[in-house]
């Protein structure tokens, strides 16, 4: 029963996140080129971003913590984890993908919502036409991007996990 219970928090949480990120791309950052919202757009990313970056990073700890409780009840241990026997397998080997794109996705993830992400928000109301501003909306959207891209990866190698 714990087994089932830790799968359906890890994939609600994976859906949230996963969710969320598509949900910005495909309604917020168009809505928010609305003239309603022409010079409170920095505002509203601010606003948006800092409660979504806090429910992510809840969620990150959700998936790591959920993640162990699934190994751990599929029969795995976690001393399996220091061997190379392990990680020459169809599932190590699937699951040592898994893990570098999270990894990835928290470097990202961290350089989008604790610098990146902010400052563009910032520059937006301030600067909108300036280089810097310009610059730094462009490397916050890629970085979102990328995510989402590397989400949906995480996503794909999560199936091959239970699917092989």
């Amino acid at each position: 029963m714990l087994y089932y219970l830790s799968v359906f928090i890890h994939i609600l949480s994976a859906i949230f996140w996963i969710g969320g990120m598509l949900f910005t791309a495909a309604v917020l950052v168009p809505a928010s080129r609305h003239q309603l919202l022409a010079n409170k757009k920095g505002q509203l990313f601010t606003l948006i971003g800092k409660k979504f970056s806090r429910i992510s990073w809840v969620l990150f700890i959700v998936l790591v913590l959920t993640g162990i409780t699934n190994l751990l009840a599929r029969g795995y241990d976690l001393s399996d984890l220091a061997t190379s026997t392990f990680w020459k397998g169809n599932f190590g080997h699937v699951l040592f993908i898994k893990l570098h794109l999270f990894g990835a996705v928290l470097v990202l993830s961290s350089i989008h919502d604790f610098y990146a992400g902010p400052r563009a928000a910032e520059l937006m109301d301030s600067n909108p036409k300036d280089i810097k501003t310009q610059i730094f909306r462009k490397i916050s959207r890629w970085i979102g991007r990328l995510n989402l891209i590397i989400g949906l990866g995480i996503l794909y190698y999560a199936i091959r996990l239970l699917r092989g």
